[in-house]
């Protein structure tokens, strides 16, 4: 019984570890989303610059809008090459929390499974224990039987 107070404890904590880790997965899986959702607004803001600078060019535009117009664009393609560099970081960490959470929860599973072994255990020798006291009942009566038989 002592022992699985031990692991009431331990069960305890590992819940508290894998409430944890399940928040930090979470909160990487927001980031992750928070940030695919910047890289397509930057990729739209690129695509309404790139049509607008078409749509201009069309008409007369002088040379140092235009330059102007392409710069921006480079700058904005070159910020989103850094987000999506970003992003595979920030998804490498994403992994790495759900990695942990699953790890945490295998362990909380470990020893909720030695506690249902052990409660198993205790109601099998419970179970012998009562079996043993009903055989002593009856050989004990069979016994008071047969003495005041004789």
């Amino acid at each position: 019984m002592s022992d699985d107070k031990a692991l009431l404890l331990v069960l305890d904590l590992r819940k508290k570890e894998e409430d944890k880790a399940l928040e930090l997965w979470t909160d990487a899986k927001n980031a992750v989303i928070n940030f695919q959702k910047q890289i397509e607004q930057l990729v739209q803001f690129e695509g309404i610059y790139q049509r607008e600078l078409e749509a201009k060019s069309r008409q007369a535009l002088d040379m140092q809008a235009y330059l102007s117009y392409q710069q921006f664009i480079e700058k904005l393609s070159k910020i989103k090459l850094r987000q999506e560099a970003g992003l595979v970081q920030l998804q490498q960490q994403e992994q790495r929390a759900k990695d942990n959470y699953l790890e945490k929860q295998k362990q909380r599973k470990i020893i909720e499974t030695l506690l249902e072994k052990h409660k198993l255990q205790r109601r099998i020798k419970e179970a012998k224990a009562e079996q043993r006291l009903t055989d002593e009942l009856v050989c004990s009566k069979q016994a008071r039987a047969l003495i005041d038989k004789n």
